[in-house]
């Protein structure tokens, strides 16, 4: 059976110019309702903190676990393990994407860390009644179930927000930021208030916590907020206005209607079923032999006999171009043209294909978008190479145990004010990105000479690090949030879910990817060893005597003498 009846299209204007409508009062897109007091943008901008809070405050608790497990890589496993985590994640909500809503997805992840929180916080620090060994393990698998749910809610509400305009993806990055500098702040008062470590300790997961129940709060009211209700019912009108397909099973006929929706200038395509059966009718190029359906496009074969319209349905009318009246048109009914009518056979399995077309969309997606997707993964290649495991590893001779705290605290300060610089309206190129993420590598040799080797570091002093961390957080901060928020634009508003979710697997790519080569700076740093500070005084100064008109020449002389 030849399965294409036909190909057209549908003369909307000039339908409207029989019906007397001018082209003016075409009906507009609606506008998006208002994002008043702009609660939208600051539930997402809490939504960034909330789904990174939980891995920021397993690392910046990192002078406890150093205390806890001492000669141990906690942090490096600590982070490779939430890495590898994400990765999965990552791949499995994309997997899932056309299967469960934003707000299903996105649940079920706040659930997930929110539990694991509580458990670590409640059994693991508070009570500790677990061997060392036990808690270690704890500690790892917690932070790996903890990472899959972050990571299912970070690429959820980037796909989300790939669908609202780029200000919210902003939001959330610029949340994501926020994270790490509460925890920093938050860090600094529970040490500080607290001098015994494991209550300082309990009391800082404790109010991350809290700000995990006021994010779950905030998320079920937004997402009923009528500007996220319009860009989603956009997206899937969207996705439903691309090429059509309509499969026809043995029992069911077509009826063609005319669109009610606003969007003017398209028809749409509507299946009715059942419908009075129109066999034996002639059909483009040929006819249908015992077959319990048909279908009439008299637009597309003048030679078909005009189908009785079924209640409710415009009758279509021939094509008035070949016709001797085509300057006029005597009636107002509008002409569509089908495509691609498909006879499928009821028990024909349709899941493959439907596999086959989300992969075909993905490849096409990441074509359009791999400049980006490049950037944002060198970007995280870089900082996770050094953050937070070398800058754990930095020594201080007068900061002790609170200087990985100050470098994670730089690093997160300048993050949160690197992301909040990314609003500013300047296009960057994709050649400018990828050149700022290479030049970031720079840091990788700088930051490790600080720490390496251990009895004695080649950058010796306190300012340096910071420094370098500094850089690292803005830069971080930066050039990880501009190709976040551009990459969505760059595809069609079907795609635009699917580009979120892509971006942030190669995001999660250049993360596993740095913390692997952390291990390797790891072994640069030589073995621990409780090697004494290398201490520089400042040199000896010549003591010069009292100046006096008796012993001037001997001032002189002992001036002379000490630069010589």
């Amino acid at each position: 059976m030849n399965e294409t009846l036909g190909r057209g299209y549908a003369r909307i204007e000039a339908i409207r110019a029989a019906r007397g409508e001018p082209l003016s009062s075409m009906p507009d897109p609606v506008a998006p309702p208002p994002d008043q007091y702009n609660s939208v943008y600051l539930t997402l901008f809490v939504a960034g903190a909330a789904f990174l809070l939980p891995f920021n405050s397993f690392i910046m608790a990192v002078d406890y676990f150093q205390m806890h497990y001492p000669n141990t890589t906690i942090m490096f496993d600590m982070s490779t393990v939430y890495i590898a985590s994400a990765c999965v994640a990552v791949c499995i909500n994309n997997l899932v994407l056309d299967l469960f809503t934003y707000n299903t997805r996105i649940t079920f992840g706040i659930l997930v860390s929110l539990a694991t929180m509580l458990f670590v916080a409640v059994c693991n620090i508070g009570w500790d009644g677990f061997s060392t060994r036990a808690s270690y393990i704890i500690n790892l698998v917690a932070i790996g179930v903890v990472a899959f749910g972050c990571t299912v809610q970070q690429a959820s509400y980037y796909g989300l927000t790939g669908c609202l305009p780029p200000r919210y993806t902003q939001a959330v990055m610029a949340g994501e930021s926020a994270a790490g500098f509460w925890v920093s702040l938050d860090r600094i008062v529970t040490k500080y208030g607290f001098r015994q470590p494991q209550r300082s300790t309990f009391m800082f997961f404790v109010f991350s916590i809290l700000i995990l129940l006021a994010h779950t709060m905030l998320h079920h009211v937004m997402m009923r907020h009528p500007l996220v209700q319009h860009y989603i019912r956009l997206t899937v009108e969207s996705r439903q206005k691309r090429r059509i397909q309509l499969h026809l099973n043995p029992n069911e006929d077509a009826t063609l209607m005319e669109s009610e929706a606003t969007d003017a200038g398209y028809g749409v395509l509507k299946l009715q079923s059942p419908v009075l059966s129109t066999t034996g009718q002639d059909i483009t190029h040929g006819e249908i032999e015992n077959s319990a359906f048909s279908f009439a496009n008299p637009v597309y074969s003048p030679s078909g006999a005009p189908v009785p319209p079924s209640e409710g349905a415009v009758e279509p009318f021939p094509d008035t171009a070949n016709s001797e009246t085509s300057s006029t048109l005597r009636t107002p009914r509008p002409s569509y043209k089908v495509e691609d009518v498909v006879y499928e056979p009821p028990d024909r399995p349709t899941s493959w294909r439907a596999f086959k077309r989300g992969l075909a969309a993905r490849w096409a997606v990441a074509r359009a978008i791999y400049p980006y997707m490049v950037s944002i993964g060198l970007v995280y290649f870089t900082t996770l190479s050094l953050y937070p495991g070398i800058a754990s590893e930095v020594p201080s001779c007068r900061l002790g145990t609170w200087m990985p705290i100050v470098l994670m605290s730089a690093f997160n300060l300048f993050d949160f004010l690197g992301k909040i610089a990314a609003a500013w309206p300047y296009e960057w190129s994709r050649s400018q990105l990828l050149m700022a993420s290479g030049v970031r590598l720079l840091l990788v040799p700088l930051m490790l000479l600080c720490a390496a080797p251990r009895h004695s570091p080649h950058i010796v002093g306190d300012v340096y690090p910071i420094l370098f961390s500094v850089v690292l957080g803005f830069s971080n901060g930066l050039f990880g949030s501009v190709p976040m928020i551009m990459a969505p634009s760059r595809v069609g508003r079907e795609h635009r879910e699917i580009a979120g979710n892509m971006m942030t697997l190669s995001y999660n790519g250049g993360l596993l990817s740095g913390a692997l080569v952390s291990y390797l700076l790891l072994g640069m740093l030589g073995p621990p060893a409780g090697a004494p500070c290398r201490l520089y005084p400042t040199p000896p100064l010549p003591t010069l005597p009292p100046a006096t008109p008796a012993n001037v020449s001997s001032v002189i002389a002992a001036v002379l003498t000490a630069d010589h």
